[in-house]
């Protein structure tokens, strides 16, 4: 009986063994995910802000390709409007495509 006992034992420690295995794995596979997912957000972050800015820039030369004045005050007066409206159909693209 008592030799019945220990292989009980000793096959439910192997069993734990295993369990603890498994969700060690388990978790080191979700902290992967996490940080693949987390990096693909900090991308699309990046890439967002990379295209309100490049709209943003498009229409402020636009905006001061269309001024008729050489003072500098002239040019971003006039680059200031389309530069806005540049970021915001940007920022509108980036919420339209999410």
């Amino acid at each position: 009986m008592a030799n019945g006992l220990g292989g009980l034992i000793g096959t439910g420690l192997k069993t734990k063994q295993q369990a603890q295995q498994g969700l060690l794995q388990s978790a080191r596979l979700e902290a992967q995910q996490k940080m693949a997912q987390d990096n693909l957000e900090q991308q699309k972050a990046a890439a967002d802000q990379q295209l309100i800015g490049t709209l943003a820039g498009t229409g402020a030369a636009i905006g001061a390709a269309g001024a008729t004045s050489t003072k500098f005050a002239a040019v971003a007066g006039a680059a200031f409007p389309p530069a806005l409206i540049g970021a915001a159909i940007g920022f509108a693209l980036t919420k339209l495509f999410d």
